[in-house]
């Protein structure tokens, strides 16, 4: 077991600065990709009353927020940035620079022992890994997929360690997105690194870049698209359970819905079964991801939202690429939530003569 030096002369720069600092502090350069935005954003489609019901919001999530996305308005959305960095150190899920440090990565690495092994150099490099991405599969599907296609063709390109995510390979290839190599120590002369976490136009345009991709690979299917679908959210994640899910899906499927649960489907699998569907309903969370990039153009997602955990953070996404959103709010049961069948059907209903 090799000491952490990164980590321990970080500490000294630290304390011999009272206090750290953020890593873009570090920056000897940086240019914008994209400025900041002010547009117009539709309100969510819901039924009067909805909101009376939340009784609690995803801990990301401010509620402030939440209830602008909800009415609509005019949204600020920051720019994309990047910064180039010199001297930084990659330790595990983290990176070194002088009194500054960043984690980019998964896990927590913060004691002086380290096992990542020896140690790789580099002149220049573009780190295409961030933070949320690393955590969260949406927020992989949202942000780090998008930003894969930011440096310039050809330019070298590194990741970190991240979470384990089921369908990432499968995504990857379908978008013809390989996974840069993932280090887990290096010594970096030159640092690339993205503030890239805005809704901006940019983001909007790689989207749609992704979204196109996804079609051209499968340009053969023969299938024709569903008339819906009703997306499982299963096992997967925090608990959030829907008590009467199985009638909620006998009313869908009834209505010519396909039920589909991505965790026991891979990527091409669940692609086919989304593809250029004009509506898809599913409980908020991760699992929504799985939409982005194959809900038809001009298609609505329905979010059903837990009562206690209340968040819209695909309403940002939908809102770009000039997508409906919608939402329902269930009702408190004691082994989770239920969904009110009429809540249902009226909201589809809504979203039928928008």
């Amino acid at each position: 077991m090799r000491l952490n030096t990164p980590y321990l002369k970080w500490g000294i720069r630290r304390l011999l600065a009272g206090s750290g600092r953020d890593l873009l502090s570090q920056a000897d350069h940086s240019w914008e990709i994209c400025p900041a935005e002010t547009v117009e954003v539709p309100p969510a489609i819901h039924l009067d009353g909805s909101m009376e019901r939340v009784t609690g919001i995803s801990p990301w999530c401010d509620w402030g927020r939440q209830q602008f996305l909800v009415k609509g308005g005019w949204a600020d959305h920051a720019a994309s940035r990047a910064y180039l960095i010199r001297n930084v150190d990659l330790r595990g899920a983290f990176l070194y620079c002088g009194a500054a440090k960043a984690q980019p990565g998964f896990r927590t690495q913060r004691h002086p022992a380290n096992e990542a092994g020896p140690v790789q150099r580099f002149e220049a490099v573009h780190m295409m890994s961030q933070w949320a991405g690393s955590h969260y599969f949406g927020s992989y599907m949202r942000d780090e997929l998008p930003l894969g296609l930011l440096p310039p063709e050809g330019a070298p390109c590194i990741t970190v360690s991240t979470n384990t995510y089921e369908h990432e390979a499968g995504y990857r290839k379908i978008l013809s997105l390989p996974r840069p190599p993932r280090m887990a120590a290096a010594r970096i002369d030159e640092l690339t690194v993205y503030s890239d976490y805005a809704q901006n136009s940019s983001k909007a345009a790689r989207y749609r870049q992704l979204r196109q991709r996804l079609r051209d690979y499968f340009k053969d299917l023969s299938t024709s698209a569903p008339t819906g679908v009703y997306l499982k959210r299963g096992a997967t994640g925090e608990r959030r359970v829907v008590a009467n899910e199985a009638v909620i899906e006998q009313l869908l499927s009834g209505m010519g819905f396909d039920i589909v649960e991505p965790a026991k489907l891979t990527a091409d699998e669940i692609v086919k079964r989304l593809l250029d569907a004009p509506i898809i309903v599913g409980v908020e969370g991760s699992h929504l991801a799985h939409t982005m990039y194959t809900l038809a153009d001009m298609g609505t997602l329905v979010v059903i939202q837990p009562p206690d955990r209340f968040a819209l953070p695909y309403k940002e996404f939908t809102d770009r690429l000039d997508l409906g959103f919608a939402f329902i709010v269930g009702h408190p049961a004691q082994d989770g939530f239920t969904v009110d069948p009429d809540d249902l059907k009226h909201i589809l209903d809504l979203v039928a003569c928008a």
